[in-house]
């Protein structure tokens, strides 16, 4: 079933227990991860923070959206980096609604992962 972005945002913001993301209109839970996966997001998102200026960048570990306007989609990507005046400019047009970002990213990381391999 298709449903609106609306309706998505709803839910990805009402369900604290989820994390959910729109594929071309259908709704799907981010799976859980192993600790192995965890644990190499983790890792990975130090290393990025060690050497990012915070004045310049800030990093997320999934958390936020993006937002890929061809196909509608909005996903949860295990790390991404988001230039600061980019994400204080979603924090001030979107108070109280989702993080959502449609602009290029400098990085967006996936971590391989055993459990959702394929």
């Amino acid at each position: 079933m298709v449903i609106s972005v609306r309706t998505y945002e709803q839910i990805a913001l009402e369900d604290g227990d989820a994390v959910w993301e729109l594929a071309g209109g259908v709704l799907r839970q981010k799976p859980g991860m192993t600790y192995e996966h965890n644990e190499a997001m983790t890792a990975l998102a130090w290393q990025f923070m060690a050497q990012f200026d915070q004045r310049e960048f800030t990093v997320r570990v999934n958390a936020s959206r993006l937002h890929i306007e061809s196909t509608g989609s909005y996903y949860v990507p295990d790390l991404f980096v988001i230039p600061r005046r980019l994400a204080e400019r979603v924090r001030d047009a979107r108070p109280q609604r989702l993080e959502v970002y449609d602009e290029p990213l400098p990085l967006v990381v996936e971590v391989w992962s055993r459990s959702t391999g394929d």
